[in-house]
């Protein structure tokens, strides 16, 4: 089958690659659920694995759409599906304990040598699957786990009631995010470095400033720091990423919030740094909330209640046949997300 994969040559796509194998490991989930794949997405995170920043070798992609060919529940077969990108064992304590996102042994496909989504076939643990609602569009639903990442991030901390809450940054995960808390506290307010993205805000109704126009007067109630180093933002100050922590604290009000919104592997530079900082959170009585990863299921269902308009965010398209070309397509700063068109 085609993919597109990495390895000690670096990227480039096959045509040659095996058919992905089925399994039922005692020692692991069973991979009993074959889908073919319709669309993928590509965004920084994928392109942090080709640089070598996040080690893989193997098929790239962990935003996949696809239809079923064979699982063990025939009513899924034939059916639209979008992938969940964590693969857990289903058998340590923390599985055991409800909370599978923090499994012992904890895959995600794309990453770490688990095969991702840029290919014609994917083989995954049937329960890694969400049926699409009727009336999702293809393109749409392949963003399906970065709305639910915004979702879990409103669950973590109620903003209902609060005054002043600012979301930091301008990649695609902070324009969702700031989306999604919008429609639950009209308060909210985008801080980016990229004018040319505060258009959406104000398509959206999101209030938005320049972040090096906003000032850290120290009277925010919850401040959500997405530390993606395809935002830019701090970049846009002349500071390291890093600082996008020292910024968010400053910031804050006494016992108010941070919320550190990462990525779902670690990334050199894309994290909470408080090395500078301890000494004002003690001081101020600080909470800091992670948020890392969403239920792909709660994603399709704020799409499908039209929670949140992600066309925007779609910025460049691709078929799986241009090859390495994508990647240098979705590595252009001005992108948000790629859309790959694996089959149609």
């Amino acid at each position: 089958m085609r993919a597109l994969i990495l390895d000690e040559h670096g990227p480039r796509l096959v045509t040659d690659r095996p058919e992905p194998p089925m399994s039922s490991d005692p020692d692991g989930p069973a991979v009993d659920a074959l889908v073919r794949v319709l669309r993928s997405g590509l965004g920084w995170l994928d392109l942090a694995a080709v640089s070598g920043r996040v080690p893989h070798s193997g098929v790239l992609g962990h935003e996949i759409v696809g239809r079923v060919e064979s699982a063990p529940s025939q009513k899924l077969v034939g059916g639209l599906v979008a992938v969940a990108p964590e693969v857990a064992c289903g058998s340590c304590d923390l599985c055991r304990a409800g909370i599978p996102s923090h499994c012992r042994h904890l895959r995600l496909l794309g990453f770490g040598g688990t095969d991702g989504g840029m290919a014609d076939r994917i083989a995954v643990p049937a329960r890694n699957l969400c049926p699409v609602p009727e009336g999702i569009e293809l393109d749409t639903a392949v963003l399906a786990q970065p709305v639910a990442d915004a979702v879990h991030v409103a669950r973590m901390v109620p903003i209902e009631r609060k005054t002043f809450v600012t979301v930091i940054g301008d990649g695609l995960g902070a324009l969702v995010i700031a989306q999604i808390l919008a429609r639950r506290n009209a308060s909210v307010r985008l801080l980016g470095a990229r004018p040319e993205r505060f258009g959406l805000c104000e398509r959206w109704q999101v209030r938005h400033r320049d972040i090096r126009e906003a000032g850290m007067r120290a009277d925010q109630d919850v401040v959500v720091a997405c530390f993606d180093p395809g935002y830019d933002t701090t970049h846009g100050m002349g500071l390291p990423p890093e600082d996008a922590s020292s910024i968010a604290i400053g910031m804050l009000r006494p016992r108010g919030t941070l919320v550190a919104a990462g990525p779902a592997v670690p990334v050199p530079g894309a994290g909470l740094d408080l090395s500078r900082t301890a000494g004002e959170v003690v001081a101020k009585e600080l909470r800091i909330v992670g948020a890392r990863r969403g239920r792909i299921a709660d994603g399709l269902a704020a799409i499908a209640n039209n929670e949140v308009e992600l066309a925007p965010l779609i910025t460049s398209r691709a078929r799986l046949d241009d090859g390495v070309a994508i990647l240098r397509t979705a590595a252009d700063p001005a992108q948000l997300r790629t859309v790959v068109e694996v089959a149609a």
